[in-house]
């Protein structure tokens, strides 16, 4: 009883303090990427990632944020070419922005878990994995 008894309070203590460690670092990826958002981003999305209809494209509950692959591309390569957000079309040309694979993954975060947007974080070995993967109807800047 004893043996079961320590074993179960081990399981449980790695269980806690593994769970606490993820949510640590998912808040500190989002928060992360609030910042990034802040020095790239708000001056077209605007604060409250709403853009400026039919200039910038709204970033709030649009749906077009659920392809990870592609919004890596946008980010770091920009993007061309018409494009609807919310029914409203958008036809302006967006350049890449020079960042790393962590501030790329952390801004993803940060929109993605944003103004009502609800969507599984992107981690970090993901963007490798999506700047090689071919994108259908994606044309960079």
């Amino acid at each position: 009883m004893k043996k079961f008894i320590i074993l179960f309070v081990v399981l449980t203590t790695s269980f806690t303090t593994q769970t606490f460690c993820q949510n640590t670092s998912a808040s500190a990826s989002v928060k992360n990427g609030q910042s990034v958002y802040e020095s790239y981003c708000i001056s077209c999305h605007m604060e409250d990632g709403k853009g400026i209809e039919g200039v910038f494209p709204s970033l709030v509950k649009t749906g077009n944020l659920t392809d990870k692959n592609k919004l890596v591309k946008i980010i770091l390569l920009g993007l061309r070419g018409p494009i609807s957000v919310k029914g409203t079309k958008y036809d302006a040309e967006m350049a890449g922005i020079s960042m790393s694979d962590q501030e790329v993954a952390d801004v993803i975060n940060y929109i993605r878990n944003s103004w009502g947007n609800k969507a599984p974080l992107m981690k970090l070995n993901e963007v490798e994995v999506a700047k090689k993967a071919v994108v259908k109807g994606y044309q960079p800047y």
